[in-house]
């Protein structure tokens, strides 16, 4: 902790000089740095927007705007000092190992392009945290663009699935089923590539937000218009439900089990602290859950392609996709175990590479379809290790703030749907690695950067009105 306050201490310091510099007061007077606040909130939400209908080339173009007009208000703003949490630095110790990793990679040159992409989101977080320390009223309109693109990509999703749009290669393993009906139709959104296992990814990192509207409204439920508008919001979060089962991402199902288990602990809570426990709930709203619980069980018994969909996650061998990535989890974790330290390199071209020497015939693969792994193999075991304590930080501190009765329960909502969130992407990133791709990390990172302005602006956490 000495170092980072020595490291702060010492880039403020360099950041106060220049500042007061004649160039420094020159670029404030231009007409571009006037408008900087404006123009960072523009490229912020393109980023955001851009996640539902761009390739990732233009992401990483609005991103790195937004990256770079950050820097110049940072740097130039009479004032302005960097700060980081506590949980930061073992993010930063995470990159240092990644950049380790890169400089001692023997493909050099096929790690640099998957080092820029590590190094894209790496600032965009801090910039996004930088962004909602100034802005903090752009909290809740940012959670509110996500909740609205995946509402969007929700309802695409539904036409897809009843258009039965046709399935891509290896979308759906067709070996066991004999009869048409039985094979669930994949929806894929907008999203680029047309991916359902990305747009099953990309709507649970997003249903937090979803999730995160419908309990700003139901904490002020006494209201008659906010009853009506937790209903609503109630619909757009079954909406979006819906839309992740007809995904048929099986890793997407896995991280919604981890995302009702943590809601179901939370909603618990809530219970026994406001009514003291189920027993004491109205009759009607303990009909109205059990009602729609029911509802969600009999949508996968009774539909064959969804419920097959769902057993098939516990077929190990005996479906062709979970044995092809059980043949890859073994060639990856061998890759891991050659090169423990420093791992092979970044990026799906350098790992394509090497992963050919240790694949087994006719499974060819673009990652190791595990997170975890995917980080040991490509960073080695002391990148997992500060990037895994990064996270259990991230959710310690997260507890904490919603475990707190004194901090405002807009602020309690929000912090509980970002660890909504964090395990529910976790989860599924178990058994994928579609995490890599740019539409999940910016959702993600955008939810973290949350979490860390409120941690950064303690004891004063009325952060959203």
């Amino acid at each position: 902790m000495f170092t980072n306050s020595l490291f702060l201490s010492v880039f403020n310091r360099f950041l106060g000089a220049l500042q007061n510099s004649k160039m420094a007061s020159f670029i404030r007077d231009s007409q571009f740095f006037c408008h900087i606040d404006f123009l960072m909130w523009i490229f912020f939400v393109l980023t955001i927007i851009s996640t539902a209908f761009c390739k990732s080339g233009t992401i990483g173009a609005f991103a790195f705007i937004f990256v770079f007009l950050s820097i110049i208000r940072l740097f130039f703003k009479k004032g302005e000092t960097f700060k980081i949490s506590k949980i930061d630095i073992f993010l930063i110790i995470y990159f240092l190992f990644i950049f380790v990793s890169l400089m001692g990679s023997t493909l050099f040159v096929m790690s640099l392009k998957g080092f820029f992409k590590s190094i894209t989101y790496f600032l965009f977080y801090f910039s996004s945290v930088y962004f909602f320390l100034n802005n903090k009223k752009k909290i809740l309109p940012t959670l509110f663009f996500i909740a609205v693109i995946m509402s969007y990509e929700s309802i695409i999703a539904v036409f897809q699935h009843f258009q039965r749009v046709e399935a891509l290669a290896g979308w759906v393993d067709t070996s066991s089923m004999s009869h048409e009906s039985q094979l669930i139709s994949r929806s894929f959104g907008t999203l680029k590539p047309s991916n359902p296992n990305l747009l099953g990814g990309y709507l649970i990192t997003g249903l937090s937000s979803v999730f995160a509207y419908f309990g700003l409204h139901f904490i002020k439920i006494k209201d008659g218009q906010e009853k009506k508008r937790t209903i609503v919001w109630a619909g757009i979060f079954i909406l979006n439900l819906v839309a992740i089962i007809f995904t048929g991402c099986r890793g997407a199902y896995l991280g919604l089990l981890a995302f009702f288990a943590v809601l179901f602990w939370g909603a618990n809570y809530y219970v026994k602290k406001v009514y003291g426990g189920f027993t004491n709930i109205k009759k009607r709203y303990k009909n109205a859950i059990a009602g729609l619980i029911g509802l969600g069980v009999a949508l996968i018994i009774f539909t064959p392609s969804i419920s097959r969909r769902f057993t098939s996650i516990f077929q190990f061998r005996g479906d062709s996709s979970i044995s092809f990535r059980m043949n890859v989890y073994e060639a990856a974790f061998k890759m891991f175990q050659d090169n423990p330290y420093l791992g092979v390199g970044l990026g799906n071209l350098n790992f394509r590479e090497i992963y050919g020497l240790y694949m087994k015939t006719g499974f060819d693969a673009l990652g190791a379809y595990c997170v975890p792994l995917e980080i040991a193999v490509e960073s080695g075991v002391f990148a997992l290790i500060f990037f895994a304590v990064f996270i259990f930080c991230a959710l310690s501190k997260a507890f904490k703030i919603f475990l707190d009765e004194t901090a405002p329960k807009s602020a309690r909502v929000i912090i509980f749907s970002i660890i909504l969130a964090i395990i529910s992407t976790m989860a599924h990133g178990l058994f994928d690695t579609v995490w890599y791709r740019p539409q999940l990390q910016i959702i993600f990172w955008v939810n973290v950067a949350v979490l860390n302005a409120y941690i950064l602006g303690a004891p004063n956490l009325k952060l959203v009105k």
